[in-house]
């Protein structure tokens, strides 16, 4: 880079001290399979041909660019620019195990703490969703949704299709409240600069977050799930082959020991019906501004009683305070 850019110098190093001078762990994205710029590489055949025949057997020298640029690459990142929290792989074509556990030897030996996602081509330290795939339930191991903001990951003058702060703060909540973790991707312009709508747009979700960010950092998933939809009565199946799902988005449910944590997207018209869970109540309150809300029992079901209008028409969070660690059902 610094000898063939016009740039003349080190961005990731300066990248690297920058995180450290702000106390921002350090990842890179890594594109191990995919290298256009080399014929061993895959991805491109409109220069150097297809990756593989119609006997699917290798028709490039793919370990020879493993081994000759990209081995050495993820080297030279974890050696170079400090401590390395992740190494984001993507695209595993070709990648068998045995290729990727040779890229898992050099961070396992070189920076044993640096995480591994889930697209080396063998399992990392979590699942790697597909693009903008939530699942439709709390998953029990470590998992993450890569996403865009728009429909594409770069920068695109005519992609102005931008997920709304709304859209966005419904997808984290959702997300955390099935044990996940978003990962929001940003396509910056040419010069560097963030586009502004996805600036005022991240902004609000900030703004947002400060005041309810209780309930989405370091929270863990619903104890429930019906809150999330029901699968189709006919049994039909989604374009991925999983079941589809009619999505419930009205409300999630979050936890924190002693504390389970309602946040609605919807205006609740009558009394909030409270999932069933057989600890005591202590009380409740709006996160953002302390108010508290009265919890009323009727016909043998505890009801939360919300000022209407809601606080908060993006997402209101109600938290509930209750007996015990965790809400037992």
């Amino acid at each position: 880079m610094v000898a063939a850019t016009p740039f003349h110098r080190d961005i990731l190093k300066e990248l690297s001290a920058a995180c450290q001078k702000h106390g921002r762990p350090l990842g890179f994205y890594y594109s191990q399979s995919q290298d256009w710029h080399e014929p061993g590489g895959a991805g491109n055949d409109w220069d150097f041909g297809p990756d593989l025949g119609p006997d699917k057997k290798e028709l490039k020298d793919y370990d020879g660019y493993l081994r000759g640029k990209a081995e050495p690459q993820v080297r030279e990142l974890l050696t170079n620019y400090g401590p390395v929290a992740l190494i984001w792989f993507d695209t595993p074509r070709m990648m068998t195990p045995e290729r990727a556990q040779r890229f898992a030897g050099i961070l396992r030996t070189l920076q044993p703490k640096t995480l591994i996602d889930g697209r080396l081509g063998a399992s990392g330290d979590y699942v790697s969703t597909g693009d903008n795939v939530i699942p439709s339930g709390v998953q029990q191991e470590y998992w993450e949704v890569p996403a865009t903001t728009n429909h594409t990951w770069g920068f695109r003058k005519d992609d102005q299709d931008w997920k709304s702060p709304g859209e966005i703060t419904f997808k984290l909540v959702d997300i955390v409240s099935k044990g996940g973790n978003y990962l929001l991707n940003v396509g910056p312009m040419s010069n560097g600069v963030i586009p502004q709508a996805s600036q005022d747009n991240l902004r609000t979700v900030g703004r947002w977050l400060k005041a309810n960010g209780e309930a989405v950092y370091g929270a863990g998933p619903s104890p429930w799930g019906d809150e999330f939809g029901e699968p189709s009565a006919k049994g039909t199946k989604d374009l991925r082959g999983q079941p589809l799902m009619l999505a419930h988005n009205e409300w999630r449910a979050t936890t924190k020991p002693g504390k389970v944590y309602f946040t609605f997207f919807q205006e609740p018209r009558v009394a909030f019906d409270l999932p069933p869970m057989k600890n005591a109540i202590k009380r409740a309150y709006q996160l953002a501004d302390g108010k508290p809300v009265e919890v009323k029992e009727e016909a043998g079901k505890r009801q939360l009683i919300l000022s209407r209008p809601i606080l908060d028409p993006m997402a209101t969070v109600v938290v509930v305070e209750i007996d015990g660690a965790s809400a037992e059902r």
